[in-house]
């Protein structure tokens, strides 16, 4: 089995346990790439959850029951906590054995909370499931800073154009991250924010 078939393989057992117990998500990272953008290889899953303490426990059970593999450090309390925002991890391993790991997001800061109700839901391979906006998927990349972030984002201002341009500059700026957004317009052959 491929990298990509085993990370669509743990994405669809992700969505099937989120639908049914009824857990706010989305995606975005590496699975989100491809719908807003141009697609690559990705060997991890990065996924957003809006839920209360309680709720993750419930999600950390269930995804337990259905074969993932969880850190009792996370089910104690523990969180990570990537340019501040909380993540959790989750392993799935495959028959070879082979792990993909997923990079479980809380919302928990003011941006997220703003990112959240502006998931769309997109239909691939007849299965529908949650994604981040594209302009979130900009700001998201362009936080995490490094160099195949930045390229996703080119990647993406290619295909999308610019997403929510007063919505984007508002939050590249909250983020600081203003410069970094220009930069990656001016490279992607696109006007800076502000100017037609």
């Amino acid at each position: 089995m491929s990298t990509a078939d085993r990370v669509r393989e743990v994405t669809l057992r992700l969505v099937d346990l989120l639908e049914a117990e009824g857990i706010p998500y989305f995606f975005m990272g590496g699975v989100a790439v491809p719908i807003w953008g141009i697609p690559r290889a990705t060997y991890d899953v990065d996924l957003t959850l809006s839920v209360e303490e309680s709720g993750l426990r419930e999600f950390l059970a269930f995804a337990r029951r259905s074969g993932f593999a969880v850190d009792p450090v996370f089910e104690v309390g523990f969180r990570d906590v990537v340019s501040g925002m909380q993540k959790i991890s989750i392993e799935w391993w495959t028959e070879e054995p082979r792990r993909v790991e997923v990079d479980v997001f809380l919302v928990t800061t003011d941006y997220q909370r703003a990112a959240f109700p502006r998931r769309r839901r997109v239909k691939i391979d007849g299965r529908e499931f949650w994604v981040v906006a594209p302009a979130d998927l900009i700001l998201h990349k362009l936080v995490a800073g490094r160099p195949k972030d930045f390229a996703d984002v080119q990647n993406v201002l290619l295909v999308q154009g610019v997403p929510d341009p007063e919505y984007l500059a508002t939050w590249a700026r909250r983020l600081g991250v203003e410069d970094l957004l220009a930069r990656a317009l001016r490279d992607a052959g696109l006007s800076p924010l502000g100017e037609g």
